[in-house]
């Protein structure tokens, strides 16, 4: 980057010279310092940080307050003023402008025009060194937007005829009324906008959602852009869903963001029996527990590339023989061998019971139960002899009751072992999975109309075919994601199920150590662009989860790189490496569209989930996040999310020590609203009030983001996007 005195002295310019003529346009001293001051802003956006803008700004006499300035920062360069501003400037001349210091000067002077607020507070120093500052407005008071605007539209017709051309299209402006003072976006998941409505938004509607976010200040839409639903390939409406949101968004004056979340790839959700259909190249996820629809076609033929299990501890080699029920304690307990039988199966569905050897013995041995290790009584079901295939076991109590005695956490109540006392890995069921209304329903929703896998043949068939549909439901059990930490009591609930191994794989998330990957995930960064979105935002948190999530990131490249190291220091590092890497290239193809990039920042990746004993991780496990690396380097602006897991107190100092960083960096951080467990619209209205009292009181905080506009609007029996009661309430606050 070129130093500003170098410039202005190989144009001969200082900003204390007459008035010169350059070009056939008269250049005044003040259009001279708005010139550099737009190329420096230019200049630095890209390569420096905007520290260096104000130390550059310092130089030639400019003053700026820190609020206008972070704004400018944020702020886009608006077609409508881009158009004028050259009309005025440069049009009259025919000539065209090669000068970078000249161009890259109308960009400030557009942003100066379209927003009054940061025009009026800009200042001129007084004398050079002093600290004291004159308003622009008041030195210059011909510098007005309404004096601009009048000298500036008959000149705008000339710009047919210039070297540079920029779309003409309105700029929203924040609702004056509007109790968020800073910066408000919102999120579209389009996903649930469908699942609420039952119904895929047409081109009217898109217009009335984009309609309704502008009238209550909403500058920027961000939309979540999943490939896990077919939405971009088969929409049931004639047009290219992302393409007419964006062109509806940019109809409205909105800035259009698109949303990655590369970890999300599926893996979650409806679980299927494992008996179902599942042709070769399904776009489905299959494993032990199951069959997962939800799934993104790449990681679907590249199960193998997502996040593996350290080797050693998911394999079950050989048969079971002797099953362990452990009780918390040594306390005598109702339940005896005359309770108690074993049932089996190869596929999950139709247990039969087991009638082979089997012997009961009853015992008290030393286990560590957090936080001590403490005497626990034991009963025994030894000598058993299964096939290799009896992957599934079905412990069932004949006393089920509110009685029960025999408890202890998930991840201890069970123990199963083979020859030679091998102790053989497994995870646990969470219960039977019955054929009722409600599952029949999830058959017939528009949901699996979105899903690939539910759209093939024979799914559809076995689907049509509710007694065929029946017989795969038999006895199946979920072994969906459970906690470890949660407590059972078998003679309440009547059972344990098992399978016997663990998911080789954390299905659904993809590690960018691959190279593969990355280029994957960068496929859908193009897709996005190309649709002439204003920039990407990239989110971390994904929906995939595994009760053991630590002992997943253990891929062979990892591993090699690691020089065959298991220790989680290490690995995380190269995991973390891997992840920054993609970033670093998205951030260069991003940049070479002359787009914009965001970064997510999780609180999860500052702070344990004050949530934790009943929520899994919602962060890919073993991974360095390497936050304030993209802060520095990679990133243009934050949105940090995640307040719903902290309490109070560890919410402020996450975002304290969060906003330190990118207040030194001078980047953007917006704060994401949040929706968890609001089932109620008056709980949402206090909810949203709280959250924008924080953001507007933080100075940490440069604006607010509303998540997702399925909660904040609905479609009404006539077919229109109405905003919800309680939003109007917020925002209309005459």
């Amino acid at each position: 980057m070129q130093d500003l005195p170098d410039i202005l002295s190989k144009k001969n310019i200082a900003p204390g010279n007459k008035p010169i003529k350059c070009m056939r346009v008269l250049i005044t001293p003040r259009r001279i310092q708005i010139a550099a001051l737009g190329f420096l802003f230019q200049q630095c956006f890209r390569q420096e940080s905007l520290q260096a803008c104000r130390r550059f700004l310092s130089r030639i006499g400019f003053s700026v307050q820190d609020a206008p300035f972070e704004r400018l920062h944020q702020g886009g360069i608006p077609g409508a003023s881009w158009l004028m501003t050259w009309g005025a400037l440069w049009g009259s001349t025919m000539a065209p402008i090669s000068d970078p210091l000249e161009q890259f000067g109308l960009n400030l002077f557009a942003l100066l025009v379209q927003d009054e607020y940061l025009l009026s507070t800009m200042q001129i120093r007084a004398t050079p060194g002093s600290d004291k500052g004159i308003p622009l407005m008041q030195k210059h008071p011909h510098l007005s937007r309404r004096s601009f605007l009048k000298n500036t539209l008959t000149a705008s017709g000339l710009i047919a005829s210039s070297s540079i051309s920029a779309p003409f299209m309105p700029s929203a402006t924040q609702k004056r009324n509007s109790p968020v003072t800073k910066s408000l976006y919102a999120t579209t998941d389009f996903f649930v906008n469908s699942l609420l409505n039952d119904q895929f938004m047409n081109r009217s509607q898109l217009d009335d959602l984009n309609e309704h976010l502008v009238s209550i200040g909403v500058t920027r839409h961000q939309w979540i852009v999943d490939t896990i639903w077919n939405f971009y390939e088969t929409y049931p409406h004639p047009f290219d869903l992302l393409a007419q949101a964006v062109e509806s968004a940019h109809a409205h004056g909105l800035q259009f963001y698109a949303q990655i979340k590369p970890f999300e790839a599926g893996g979650f959700g409806e679980l299927l029996p494992l008996s179902f259909p599942f042709p070769d190249g399904a776009a489905a996820f299959r494993d032990l527990r199951g069959i997962y629809p939800v799934a993104r076609p790449f990681a679907a033929q590249h199960p193998e590339m997502c996040l593996k299990r350290k080797a050693g501890t998911y394999k079950a080699t050989v048969p079971v023989t002797t099953i362990r029920l452990v009780k918390s304690n040594d306390r005598p307990t109702r339940l005896k061998a005359e309770h108690l039988s074993l049932w089996t199966s190869t596929s999950n569905n139709h247990f039969t019971r087991y009638t082979g050897p089997m012997e009961f013995r009853e015992t008290i041995e030393w286990r560590f139960r957090f936080p001590k290790w403490r005497p626990c009584r034991i009963l025994y079901l030894d000598n058993l002899q299964l096939g290799a295939d009896q992957k599934y076991l079905l412990i069932k109590s004949s006393l089920a009751d509110d009685h029960g005695d025999f408890s202890n956490e998930n991840g201890n109540i069970i123990e199963l072992s083979g020859e030679n006392g091998k102790e053989i890995p497994f995870i646990l069921g969470k219960g039977p999975v019955s054929l009722d209304k409600r599952k029949l329903e999830f058959y017939q929703t528009k949901r699996n109309q979105l899903l690939r896998y539910m759209q093939s043949h024979k799914v559809k068939r076995l689907i049509d075919d509710p007694v065929e549909l029946q017989r795969h439901y038999t006895d199946f059990y979920d072994f969906n994601r459970y906690h470890l930490t949660d407590h059972v009591t078998l003679d309440t609930r009547g059972y344990l199920a098992v399978a016997c191994g663990k998911p080789e794989y954390y299905l659904g998330t993809l590690h960018p150590i691959y190279p593969e990957v990355r280029e994957h995930w960068l496929e859908l960064v193009r897709f996005c662009l190309d649709r002439n979105v204003d920039g990407i935002n990239f989110r971390v948190a994904n929906h995939t989860r595994l009760p053991e999530s630590w002992e997943y990131g253990f891929n062979e490249p990892v591993l090699q790189a690691s020089g065959g190291r298991t220790d989680y220091p290490v690995i995380s590092r190269i995991n973390g490496d891997a992840y920054t890497q993609f970033l670093r290239e998205a951030r260069d193809l991003i940049k070479s569209r002359g787009k914009s990039i965001t970064l997510h920042l999780h609180a999860g990746m500052l702070a344990l989930d004050d949530r934790r004993q009943f929520s899994l991780p919602v962060l890919p496990p073993n991974f360095e996040w390497q936050w304030q690396t993209w802060v520095k380097e990679i990133a243009d602006e934050l949105e940090f999310r995640g307040a719903h897991t902290l309490r109070p107190w560890n919410l402020s100092r996450v975002l304290e020590i969060v906003s330190a960083v990118t207040r030194s960096a001078d980047k953007p951080l917006h704060y994401q609203s949040d929706f968890h467990s609001m089932t109620n619209d008056e709980g949402r209205k206090i909810q949203k009030l709280q959250e924008i009292e924080l953001v507007n009181r933080h100075a940490g905080l440069d604006g607010f983001v509303l998540y997702e506009t399925a909660n904040l609007t609905s479609i009404n029996s006539e077919g229109r996007v109405v905003l919800r009661p309680y939003v109007r309430e917020i925002f209309d606050r005459d």
